[in-house]
């Protein structure tokens, strides 16, 4: 017990004689130049946990491809409310919803960020990595970021979703799009050769959302890889520049 006492009180002696040593530097640095380390020390302390913590909450991308042409087009920024649907916390992600904590859940005709493939994990050694390279880059080595794509959601869990030449029909009804679906592509394709303009009838399951892009003929969306899970939609889009 006493040799812990003496180790603790080793290392409190250890503190003040460096706190002082810190403190007899500092004076004779001129103000000038202490006023410079002090904004570089609070520019580091913005890069490293202010900015995550924004970054967080909001996101700005540009949109990457053409498959959603009409809402956001190729090139155009988005602001992304990340934290609109729910906040996923490592541990403590619930397995059946993919999310911690639930504020909203997706509707039709939202425009939604998701992880694509939704099944890649990273490691969080590899994920810190990356961060630190990203910001010590200043943006040019980017390494951290997910893949991301953005669709729009269509039909809800439960919900059974057909197409016929060209038109969807959730639980039997057509829908009317209010968005800005486009079709360039006046054929009409047999079941046979492709899901693009007949699909289903298919019942979304639990907890998942059948997603489609506005470019309706050219391009990748629940057609080809199936619903997505609610745990991998990272965000709502909520603004386009």
């Amino acid at each position: 017990m006493r040799g812990m006492y003496l180790f603790l009180d080793s290392i409190r002696n250890f503190l003040y004689s460096f706190l002082g040593f810190i403190a007899k530097v500092s004076n004779k640095i001129p103000r000038q130049t202490r006023l410079i380390i002090k904004n570089i020390v609070w520019g580091f302390l913005i890069c490293f946990i202010a900015l995550p913590i924004i970054t967080s909450i909001i996101q700005y991308d540009k949109m990457p491809s053409n498959s959603m042409i009409g809402a956001v087009d190729k090139g155009k920024g988005m602001f992304i409310f990340k934290l609109y649907y729910g906040i996923s916390i490592g541990p403590f992600v619930s397995k059946i919803t993919g999310k911690t904590i639930i504020f909203n859940r997706p509707k039709r005709g939202d425009v939604v960020l998701i992880k694509y493939p939704p099944n890649v994990e990273e490691s969080t050694l590899k994920n810190i990595s990356s961060y630190i390279l990203y910001y010590f880059s200043f943006g040019k080595i980017d390494t951290y970021k997910e893949k991301h794509i953005v669709k729009r959601i269509i039909a809800l869990p439960t919900e059974t979703i057909e197409i016929r030449d060209k038109v969807i029909y959730i639980n039997g009804i057509p829908i009317d799009e209010k968005w800005n679906s486009l079709h360039t592509d006046q054929r009409i394709l047999d079941k046979i050769i492709s899901n693009r303009d007949n699909f289903g009838p298919y019942v979304v399951p639990y907890n998942k959302y059948f997603v489609l892009s506005d470019n309706r003929d050219y391009a990748y969306d629940s057609r080809d890889f199936g619903s997505m899970d609610f745990g991998v939609i990272k965000g709502k889009v909520l603004g386009i520049k």
